[in-house]
């Protein structure tokens, strides 16, 4: 997967003309300064990042040129650096990184400064004479590309020791109070500062120098992104092999591999931690949450975070033929319809979508009340919802629904929604949102008509069907039995929802629904309803055809041996329009 990714975005770079890191770098907020060959500040830059954006002003004089400099002048990380205080920051004689407090609180002295260009001026013998490995990647780097320049290294020192200590003598507006950076760039060629940050990377770039092997002058080491091995994981060894890393690079694969890397730093610093690379088409792209691209021919999904030193890769996928726009389009069918006269905006709201995104939102609203969204890729233990039932069905229902809204996976979607939505409207029933299980059944009802023709095309009709055969009974002058079990439970739901509406308490309470729905056998239900009766029939009239007849309809009819109660037509007949309160046409 790896290399397949490093090898569309090596395509990227190619075609950017090598700016593609460069383009998208965003450097850390602090003060930055370029100094010019007659040792004169000829660049003053400011550079903060805006907390909501993600970005920085990027109309900065010379910013294409701070980046660069900056993006050359990079630890790899704060355990490689070349001042064994870790007080300055860089890693070459053109840069000194240092943080503003150091200046502030005297950390900084002109003897760490004197240590820093040493090792600066002789790697070989102060930074890696301990390491024959790091020894010999750079003995190889200094045949090719020659000896640090010892004395513009000792001329850059001159200047950082005459004024770092004064500079606000030299830019007055300097505000050294901020807690950021301040960084300091001494002008050369690019192919200098390109050549000094090589001088750098090689000899630290791999994880573990231990496992490098020599093949005709050239090294292979074990990369370090993403990836360490040490004593406390010995898993990661593969103990068949002569060399027990998992996999070897050389020096310009390994650069690849963190310009790679930095490039989708660059895409987490901007707030884009989703990310997709189309092997077909040679292109590579992040996302920020809730969007996706509109095609992927075939690739991988790159689910990323900001780890203390670079951008992790937490979750990966495979992506076959992702079509943002669906085909055919999805349509909200008002099947129970029971609330649009109430509510007629809905008609206009919920009707036709043709975008994988907006179903998605329309799935969050309607069955997880708009927690879905936000919870995809949050730990279990850091999800902030006190509602359990809810909690636990996005548990349940995310992995599947984020693969499908953003993956183009169908595999089970249909399946899960319908478990998650029967578990949510018996919440939302219970806690009293009828209208909200009414969209609920109404989305569930046509999320099973778009995946499973066979299963949803005539639910209307159905339920329709079913209403008005209830309706026609209860009203008539005799009492008609109930014909199938679909009818049978849509009765209990209505007779349920009717004796509870007798209650004269203050606030209804629908959890009363519970017992009726949680009922394992018919003569459960059916005693469980006797319950209800005794303790409400105070509120009924004598001699009603209407209450004689549901009941009449419910005490008459048995189940099919063997069978479970169908909690969702229950659920049915309790959300729908009450036949008992149903005005008859004169």
């Amino acid at each position: 997967m790896l290399r397949e990714c490093m090898e569309v975005f090596k395509s990227e770079l190619d075609k950017s003309g090598g700016r593609l890191v460069l383009d998208t770098y965003i450097p850390a907020d602090g003060t930055y300064l370029i100094i010019g060959k007659d040792g004169n500040i000829k660049v003053y830059a400011d550079l903060v990042k805006d907390k909501k954006t993600k970005q920085i002003n990027r109309n900065v004089k010379d910013l294409g040129k701070i980046c660069f400099y900056d993006y050359q002048s990079q630890l790899i990380s704060m355990n490689k650096p070349m001042d064994s205080k870790k007080i300055i920051h860089s890693n070459n004689y053109f840069s000194f990184f240092v943080k503003k407090d150091s200046l502030i609180t005297g950390k900084l002295t002109e003897e760490i400064i004197d240590g820093y260009y040493a090792v600066l001026e002789d790697p070989l013998e102060k930074k890696y004479g301990k390491s024959k490995e790091a020894a010999r990647i750079y003995e190889l780097f200094s045949e090719r590309e020659g000896a640090v320049d010892q004395e513009a290294a000792e001329e850059k020192k001159k200047w950082i020791k005459d004024h770092i200590f004064r500079l606000e003598e030299l830019e007055p507006t300097l505000d050294m109070k901020r807690k950021d950076y301040l960084k300091i760039f001494f002008e050369a060629d690019d192919s200098e500062y390109e050549r000094e940050a090589r001088r750098y990377f090689l000899p630290n770039i791999y994880n573990n120098n231990d496992f490098n092997t020599e093949i005709e002058q050239t090294v292979l080491g074990m990369p370090d992104n993403n990836l360490g091995m040490n004593a406390k994981k010995p898993f990661l060894s593969i103990k068949s092999r002569k060399c027990a890393a998992p996999y070897l690079l050389n020096s310009d694969e390994v650069m690849l591999q963190k310009q790679f890397f930095d490039y989708l730093m660059n895409l987490v610093s901007a707030g884009k931690y989703h990310v997709y690379v189309d092997t077909i088409r040679k292109e590579i792209e992040g996302y920020n949450s809730g969007q996706t691209p509109y095609e992927v021919e075939a690739g991988y999904y790159l689910r990323l975070r900001k780890g203390k030193t670079e951008a992790e890769i937490h979750d990966q996928d495979n992506i076959s033929g992702y079509r943002r726009k669906l085909t055919p389009e999805f349509r909200f069918h008002p099947i129970v319809g029971d609330i649009y006269k109430k509510h007629p905006e809905y008609s206009e709201k919920y009707g036709r979508y043709d975008d994988r995104i907006m179903v998605g939102k329309l799935i969050d609203e309607i069955f997880f009340l708009n927690f879905l969204g936000s919870n995809y890729t949050v730990d279990a233990g850091d999800i902030n919802i006190k509602d359990g039932v809810l909690k636990q069905n996005i548990l349940r229902s995310r992995e599947v629904v984020f693969s499908w809204v953003f993956l183009g996976n169908d595999y089970g979607i249909e399946s899960v929604l319908s478990r998650a939505a029967v578990s949510m409207m018996k919440s939302c029933a219970e806690n009293g949102y009828l209208e909200k299980v009414r969209l609920q059944f109404d989305l569930k009802y046509s999320l099973e008509r778009y995946f499973s023709k066979e299963k949803g095309e005539n639910m209307s009709e159905i339920i329709s069907g079913l209403r008005e055969k209830v309706e026609d009974k209860v009203l008539s002058e005799v009492l008609k039995p109930v014909e199938s079990d679909d009818e049978y439970y849509y009765c209990v739901g209505q007779l349920t929802y009717y004796l509870l509406s007798l209650s004269k308490a203050t606030g209804r309470n629908h959890s009363l629904l519970n017992p009726i729905l949680n009922a394992k056998t018919d003569g459960e239900i059916k005693e469980r309803l006797l319950r209800l009766y005794k303790k409400y029939n105070y509120q009924i009239l004598e001699g009603p055809k209407r209450i004689r007849n549901l009941i009449g309809m419910v005490e008459g009819y048995e189940p099919q041996p063997g069978t479970k109660a169908d909690q969702e037509k229950i659920l049915l007949g309790y959300v729908s329009d009450n036949v008992m309160y149903k005005k008859e046409e004169k």
